[in-house]
């Protein structure tokens, strides 16, 4: 979530400029901007991340590759690594909140590299052996980030030396409707990991075991408390203004926002699906003037919806392909979508 507040303050510097002061009232419409072929080698679109500019989108790709592309023409700019037919999918990316220039990415060989996005080199490596990395977050000062993945474990890691500083472990088991596990880690997979945008130390992270977790990273047990439900598959997690906003792998309600403090379901969202193929969700993101997006393997797009009315604003699509990631800037106004087809999709909320 430091990104957040990093976007947040060049926003704000950008408000400066008395158009951009206008340029402000309710999303009514989902506006399709720039296609970017990417090739069948890539094998698909597994992690998006736009620079806290929002000048520079990120791609990280099945088969290892992560690209660099302008974010308003949609060219490359520069490759930090092609991948190749071994490669293994790029699961997350982060651009660094501290150290300028850098990028950080993970993926299911479990490593974890640091890039020089100038450059295009390496600057460091981590290595979670045995372990596949599905998430990664930096907190909201940038002082820490956190990893989650297949060992249902949760590591945090100092953002400046990459020492890991604390290891979370599961419940190693499934858990059981009792009361008295709630306090435990994951039971199944993790797939996405959330700091929360207004404290430093407090995280959420989602995956199979149809549950979330609330962790106080100052606390020694980590988990502060459990909110069953959800079922996520991948970066379906988001949290924004006391609310928590996931997208499950289910057929039906898939999207849900829920109260952060109280733990209780607030709203589910209905898509514009059909009722056989069902929802089954990858990925969400909150965006302002209480819009969300949403896509998946069901909808088969990225779906804008505004979660006061209920109404769907649009949507956009990768020809029928299932949507793996997406990613949005400036709140909105310029989102990026891919996932199992060789293009993506630049778009903006108007």
């Amino acid at each position: 979530m430091a990104r957040r507040r990093l976007e947040a303050a060049i926003r704000a510097g950008r408000a400066i400029d008395t158009e951009q002061r206008k340029n402000t009232g309710t999303f009514t419409k989902v506006k399709e901007l720039v296609t970017i072929e990417l090739g069948e080698a890539s094998m698909g679109t597994y992690s998006l991340q736009f620079s806290h500019d929002g000048e520079v989108l990120a791609v990280g790709t099945g088969n290892g590759g992560i690209q660099l592309f302008n974010s308003r023409t949609g060219a490359l700019s520069r490759a930090l690594h092609r991948g190749d037919k071994a490669g293994l999918p790029v699961m997350c990316l982060s651009f660094h909140p501290g150290l300028r220039d850098v990028i950080v990415s993970a993926g299911s060989d479990g490593i974890i590299t640091l890039w020089n996005v100038t450059t295009a080199t390496r600057v460091e490596t981590v290595i979670e052996r045995g372990n596949e990395i599905n998430a990664l977050d930096f907190s909201l000062l940038g002082g820490t980030y956190a990893t989650a993945g297949k060992d249902q474990c949760v590591r945090l890691y100092h953002a400046n030396s990459n020492k890991l500083l604390r290891v979370f472990q599961s419940s190693n088991s499934l858990l059981p409707a009792k009361e008295e596990v709630m306090e435990f880690g994951h039971g199944q997979r993790i797939f996405a990991l959330k700091f929360h945008p207004d404290d430093d130390h407090i995280f959420v992270t989602g995956g199979w075991d149809n549950c979330l977790k609330v962790w106080d990273t100052r606390t020694e047990q980590g988990v502060q408390r459990t909110i069953s439900g959800p079922h996520i598959c991948g970066s379906g997690l988001d949290v924004k203004d006391g609310k928590i906003l996931t997208a499950s792998w289910v057929q039906h309600d898939a999207l849900q926002i829920w109260d952060f403090s109280s733990g209780q379901l607030d709203r589910t969202l209905d898509l514009d699906a059909d009722k056989k193929a069902g929802d089954f969700l990858y990925c969400a993101q909150f965006c302002d003037n209480n819009v969300v997006l949403a896509g998946g393997s069901g909808t088969s797009d990225v779906q804008a919806i505004n979660s006061a009315s209920f109404e769907i604003l649009g949507t956009i699509d990768l020809a029928g392909k299932p949507i793996q990631a997406l990613d949005s800037t400036d709140g909105g106004k310029l989102f990026a979508v891919g996932g199992a087809s060789d293009i993506l999709r630049l778009a903006s909320l108007r």
